[in-house]
């Protein structure tokens, strides 16, 4: 059996909170530790929540394209550049890279899931995104 004492438990919660993540899970054999970050504590800096699409409602014949996993999202194909995957406006195919989520220094392709039209980016560049989390509204193409 491993032991874990507070300090080190204590040096977990303080890497969770520098790189502000929001969720940390170590695994070593059958040990296992799973922290979370208090999203209600967390600073919303430049964060707007997005609307989560109602039935009825302007949006509902849009198509949400949501986070697959945590990390950090970027829509600049390079950092520090002034191009982007896509804006506003931009056609898109079925598999077009719409941005990327950043995790553990791994990159991930984020794909339109439909043709279409981007009517909406929800998520500004370099900001955290939770699983699931709605990154943009695509109007899909009609045939």
């Amino acid at each position: 059996m491993i032991e874990l004492d507070i300090e080190e438990v204590k040096a977990y919660a303080k890497l969770l909170k520098e790189e502000n993540l929001k969720v940390l899970t170590i695994k070593d054999g059958d040990f296992k530790i799973h922290l979370e970050a208090n999203v209600a504590d967390a600073p919303a800096v430049g964060q707007q929540a997005a609307p989560e699409p109602e039935a009825g409602g302007e949006e509902a014949s849009g198509h949400t394209v949501k986070a697959k996993q945590v990390g950090t999202f970027f829509i600049e194909k390079e950092e520090n550049s002034d191009e982007t995957f896509v804006s506003v406006g931009d056609e898109v195919a079925e598999g077009d890279t719409l941005g990327v989520i950043e995790a553990m220094k791994v990159f991930n392709d984020v794909k339109a899931e439909v043709p279409g039209t981007v009517e909406e980016i929800l998520v500004g560049n370099g900001e955290s995104v939770e699983y699931d989390q709605p990154l943009f509204i695509l109007r899909p193409k009609e045939d």
